[in-house]
């Protein structure tokens, strides 16, 4: 049986990552990820005074790592101790994945396994950065994704008089990266596609139509 207090370690990249049982919420346990990860196996005083692990590349980008989570965590957890809680910080409630994001509300309620899973992610190596001269604003969107959203709206530009099927094929492209595109970049998207396609000789309201059909963001 797992109490309040109780401090766990996962490995992820090849590093050790601890948090900390600090409550329960509704039969659910909060749980604490900390940003002290080491080489070696840890004792539980490494969660005195330690930041929180705050999700810096992979998404949802800017989440702290404070969780509800069912039940007792799976044997990849290994218990290191209890330790008073003592947070060196206040608990969050909310976060932004970006300036132009709604907010989130905390804790996040996942299975245990989120947190390794989201850590190996986030230390995993990160693409070479892509900046959009169709996009400049999308400074939050992964490097890959926007470089291939980027391609797919350049090579529909390219297409002399447009049309509906390479318009329809741009759309579905870019669909593979819904997830990155936010509520702002979504009407972005949506007026550049209709922009290039009217400049290329394409109804501007046919384009909507098309888009409208078959986007997923």
């Amino acid at each position: 049986m797992i109490a309040v207090g109780d401090v766990f370690a996962f490995t992820a990249a090849r590093k050790w990552v601890p948090c900390q049982v600090i409550g329960t919420i509704k039969n659910y346990w909060q749980v604490i990820v900390f940003d002290a990860l080491s080489t070696k196996r840890p004792s539980a005083k490494i969660v005195d005074g330690a930041p929180i692990y705050v999700l810096r590349h992979t998404r949802p980008k800017n989440e702290p790592l404070y969780l509800a989570c069912p039940g007792d965590p799976p044997p990849s957890f290994k218990r290191l101790g209890r330790r008073p809680v003592a947070l060196a910080f206040a608990l969050p409630k909310t976060f932004r994945t970006s300036p132009r994001a709604d907010e989130d509300h905390l804790p996040n309620w996942a299975n245990w396994t989120y947190a390794p899973a989201q850590v190996k992610d986030d230390l995993a190596q990160q693409p070479p950065p892509f900046r959009s001269k169709l996009f400049p604003g999308w400074k939050a969107v992964d490097p890959r994704a926007l470089r291939a959203i980027d391609a797919a709206v350049t090579r529909f530009a390219s297409i002399k008089p447009a049309t509906e099927a390479g318009l329809r094929k741009t759309v579905v492209a870019t669909n593979r990266h819904e997830r990155e595109i936010d509520t702002i970049s979504r009407e972005e998207l949506f007026e550049k596609l209709v922009a290039v396609a009217k400049r290329n000789g394409l109804d501007p309201d046919d384009a909507a139509a098309v888009i409208e059909a078959h986007r997923d963001w």
